[in-house]
């Protein structure tokens, strides 16, 4: 798989479950204003607010920065474990924040803050090795031709 195939896989990765995690919530905060379901609406937000706009942040800059700076991918193992971490974050941020499992919760809630921070931790060093082995473009500079003989005057100054 070449360079831009498998940045985009990833960055579609991102994407996809950005909108899970948008289409989720969405559903879990209908539910709960239905008075289906009894949820507070903190863990609800962090799945649409933090789990979506977070994954989205991410799955685009990993395709940004490779074409901003002109470099190639990130190291692709380092941007599963991100993913796989920042997941299990949210998801045991969720977890904590609704109580569901008692005494528990208490452990979930620094053991995904702690994925949480580590998978910032990678994207920022994934993303500033990107930036980093960039190749720097000149600019291209064309050249002005001087002004040529206009009505019988030559550069000099001379007439023709």
């Amino acid at each position: 798989m070449d360079n831009v195939s498998a940045s985009s896989k990833l960055a579609r990765s991102y994407m996809a479950i950005a909108f899970a995690y948008l289409l989720i919530g969405t559903i879990l905060l209908a539910l709960d204003l239905t008075g289906v379901i009894l949820i507070k609406h903190d863990p609800i937000f962090i799945l649409e607010l933090y789990g979506f706009v977070t994954m989205m942040v991410f799955g685009l800059s990993y395709i940004f920065a490779p074409g901003l700076s002109h470099a190639t991918f990130a190291n692709y193992k380092s941007v599963a474990v991100e993913l796989a971490a920042m997941n299990m974050g949210i998801i045991l941020l969720f977890l904590s924040m609704i109580g569901l499992f008692g005494s528990a919760t208490t452990a979930l809630l620094p053991l995904g803050l702690a994925l949480l921070v580590l998978a910032i931790l990678i994207h920022v060093a994934n993303i500033w090795h990107i930036m980093a082995s960039g190749k720097s473009i000149k600019p291209v500079i064309q050249k002005k031709e001087p002004v040529q003989a206009q009505n019988g005057v030559q550069n000099n100054g001379k007439n023709l």
